[in-house]
């Protein structure tokens, strides 16, 4: 991985990347402190990819840009890359400011709108069901089951969407982007790729610093997301290394190929800790957890801790290097096969 050099501009301004694309970054009130949200110039107006978290903060940067290097144009569409709280939060109130329809890939939209859809108490109950099966303390069960819901209250009412798909195009002022869609940091993330300039939006499926979070879905905690982001990582290994790459976290960088590389390199390393851990007793996802980051978290971090453990138990089942059962309460253990208890052989009198 090797960084451009390229600074985001003030809150209020854009950093212009390419003769039709354009950068902005927005404030995050997390860990991971900001979002970069990208804007393509096209010939019936701006294209805005990603909105940010709905908050007030994001509100007023939306409307320093409107009032100013947007101004005078039209916004002809808005794109969610996928549906998490940082890109699809203030979709709805920015549909309604501009009148431009909302585009994203059907499963982001499904995701979204079942999370959404669920109650405070909904989502707190379901959630705690989840951390009842990843075997986390009862304190933190309850008290997750009494928080609400963490999606609602960073996501404004959602619009509708309109779907995008692998192969659809943008035709801008300066060139054409095309679609891909992928599955593992989220359900099917958009990501725009203009192949004539080499350049690519890879969004959050391809970070310069850190890895993109590989979180077990809580609809279905037993589907291999890893497996599928692997298999994502593995076609970015074949990125030219001269393609400039615009993430949706830190700075531009180049070498996607390598970042691609390490990226494998960093989860097999993780694979490896867990079915190491695994082979002295079995394992929960809570005590994942402990083997993987060795540190307590807050709420929103528990969040993704927990579900990117979870997620590296159920790939190490799905190829064979764990086995899973249930403990007496009914969370979920993980561990090696030669270490699952066999029947008796003895006869039964």
């Amino acid at each position: 991985m090797i960084p451009l050099g390229i600074d985001a501009a003030p809150a209020g301004q854009l950093c212009q990347l390419a003769d039709d694309l354009f950068w902005a970054r927005f404030e995050l009130p997390f860990r991971l402190n900001h979002i970069n949200l990208y804007m393509l110039d096209t010939a019936d107006g701006w294209v805005l990819i990603d909105t940010g978290l709905n908050n007030q903060a994001t509100a007023e940067h939306w409307q320093m840009l409107f009032t100013g290097p947007l101004a005078g144009r039209p916004i002809a569409q808005i794109i969610v890359t996928h549906h998490h709280v940082d890109h699809i939060g203030y979709a709805g109130p920015l549909a309604e400011l501009t009148g431009a329809p909302v585009f994203a890939s059907t499963a982001e939209a499904e995701h979204a709108y079942w999370l959404y859809d669920l109650s405070p108490d909904e989502f707190g109950l379901v959630l705690a069901k989840i951390y009842s099966r990843y075997g986390l303390p009862a304190e933190t069960i309850e008290a997750v089951r009494q928080s609400g819901s963490r999606y609602r209250r960073n996501t404004a009412p959602l619009p509708e969407f309109r779907s995008l798909e692998t192969g659809d195009e943008i035709k801008t002022v300066s060139g054409c982007w095309r679609m891909r869609t992928d599955t593992g940091h989220s359900d099917d993330q958009i990501s725009l790729i203009e192949d004539n300039r080499n350049l690519f939006l890879s969004v959050d499926f391809l970070l310069p610093r850190i890895s993109p979070n590989i979180s077990a879905d809580i609809r279905d905690p037993d589907f291999d997301l890893l497996s599928a982001y692997f298999a994502y990582l593995k076609d970015m290994q074949g990125l030219p290394d001269d393609m400039h790459i615009f993430p949706g976290h830190d700075w531009p960088f180049r070498a996607g190929g390598a970042r691609a590389l390490q990226l494998i390199d960093h989860h097999h390393q993780r694979l490896d800790m867990l079915a190491a851990a695994a082979r002295d007793k079995p394992l929960t996802v809570w005590s994942a957890m402990d083997v993987l980051f060795g540190r307590k978290f807050g709420d929103h971090e528990m969040y993704f801790a927990a579900g990117e453990a979870r997620a590296h138990l159920t790939h190490l089942a799905a190829i064979g290097r764990l086995q899973t059962s249930k403990d007496d309460t009914g969370a979920d253990l993980y561990e090696t096969p030669n270490r699952l208890r066999q029947p008796s052989s003895g006869l039964v009198s």
